[in-house]
């Protein structure tokens, strides 16, 4: 049986080759391009990785908070909000939108997701 690598694993090593191997090798005026195709090839390493658990994390939450799980729970969320008439759900629907925020920024930006605020 051949050992076939999974997507994650490819761009992990795409992204790996680039930016220790390619990028020092490179003339200073494609550093840049080079060091953004690394980038690009992580970040699309973690969505392989994480972004389907990411994805139902947030369809779960969503569900939850609006009491269904749609299709366009963004929406359904959108318009309640724009009701403004429920200060319990909008204090709840602002935790569950900092958790998913936090989710995809631990693909997008990972290390980025520490804020506190409210």
């Amino acid at each position: 049986m051949q050992f076939l690598p999974a997507p994650a694993d490819l761009l992990s090593a795409i992204a790996t080759l680039l930016g220790e191997k390619v990028l020092p090798a490179v003339p200073p005026e494609l550093a840049h391009q080079v060091r953004v195709a690394a980038h690009l090839a992580a970040l699309l390493e973690r969505e392989a990785r994480l972004g389907p658990n990411v994805a139902v994390r947030e369809r779960t939450l969503l569900a939850a908070l609006i009491g269904v799980d749609a299709d366009d729970a963004g929406a359904v969320l959108a318009d309640r909000l724009r009701a403004e008439d429920d200060p319990d759900f909008e204090r709840r629907a602002w935790d569950v939108l900092v958790a998913v925020t936090r989710e995809d920024l631990s693909i997008s930006k990972p290390g980025h997701a520490a804020y506190e605020g409210t």
